[in-house]
């Protein structure tokens, strides 16, 4: 299976994977897109994300997805989606439809990419799944959080494909019960 798993920063997305690829070795990672960028020298690490580096990161978790298209076993840190969601909380805070923005411009090509996904986890922010950090903005957090879930329950962007829709599995609780919950949506 090709696995994206997608939520707001602090959410536990890494852990899961590391949990994840701990007991399924046959699955390789793909780190998210800001740090290989960063490794690659590609892009300065900041704080606030800016929307000219969000689409640098869109454009390369599509890329990224596209050319592992033919792989099995793979499970991205991130995918398509999550640019998107911290895009639409910027054009938000700049009082601009995401739709009349140029990220607009890249919904098709989000939807091919995402036609490579079979299963897409977002890891939405709830009581039962928060975990004790020290964050710079905890509200850009939850308003990112909110645009992911109108992405996710509301189908708010045009983004997802009509046919090969990757399934989309909402999950939260302890670490024992995410792993639980992927596993069980493993094609054996």
């Amino acid at each position: 299976m090709r696995i994206a798993v997608s939520g707001t920063h602090f959410i536990g997305k890494s852990t899961l994977i590391e949990d994840f690829i701990k007991t399924h070795s046959d699955y390789k990672c793909e780190i998210e897109p800001y740090y290989k960028l960063q490794d690659e020298k590609m892009m300065e690490l900041s704080l606030e994300p800016s929307l000219d580096s969000l689409l640098e990161q869109l454009d390369y978790s599509i890329e990224q997805i596209n050319t592992l298209s033919n792989e099995r076993n793979i499970i991205f840190d991130r995918c398509p989606v999550d640019f998107i969601a911290y895009a639409m909380c910027i054009t938000d805070q700049d009082s601009i439809d995401i739709n009349d923005s140029e990220v607009s411009e890249r919904f098709p090509e989000v939807k091919e990419a995402l036609n490579h996904l079979d299963l897409i986890l977002f890891l939405p922010i709830t009581k039962e799944n928060s975990i004790n950090y020290t964050e710079e903005n905890p509200g850009f957090r939850k308003a990112a959080d909110k645009c992911f879930k109108k992405i996710y329950r509301d189908e708010v962007c045009d983004i997802f494909p009509k046919y090969n829709h990757p399934k989309i599995i909402e999950i939260s609780g302890d670490r024992m019960t995410r792993m639980k919950t992927l596993e069980s949506y493993l094609i054996k």
